[in-house]
């Protein structure tokens, strides 16, 4: 698998632990995003990152421990991510277009 490098096999597991502890702290930063966010839209970004995250997260315990077991899981995770951060522009794109809509009808109806 690793031609030509005798170290590469043995320095998978440092590889993965230093990924697995970035990853953690990418979801604790987007924790906080999470909570301190200003806007929705910062709210919203920060769950794809928890999602997109917790993915990677998967897919190196899947490479560590040798097992394709857990691509259903990384699948179903993504697509649950991804379908959550449509739902939610979805649903700000339609409050908008109701809170730009009431005042045209407003200044319609006027004298």
């Amino acid at each position: 698998m690793f031609r030509g490098s005798s170290t590469a096999p043995h320095s998978m597991p440092i590889v993965i632990a230093i990924s697995f502890v970035m990853l953690a702290a990418a979801i604790l930063l987007a924790l906080v995003r999470l909570r301190r966010g200003p806007s929705v839209l910062d709210r919203i970004l920060s769950f794809d990152l928890i999602s997109t995250a917790v993915v990677g997260m998967i897919v190196l315990l899947s490479v560590a421990w040798h097992t394709p077991v857990f691509l259903e899981a990384v699948l179903i995770v993504s697509l649950l991510g991804f379908f959550t951060t449509v739902a939610f522009v979805f649903y700000l794109s339609r409050q908008r277009m109701s809170e730009t809509d009431v005042p045209a009808a407003d200044k319609e109806e006027g004298p």
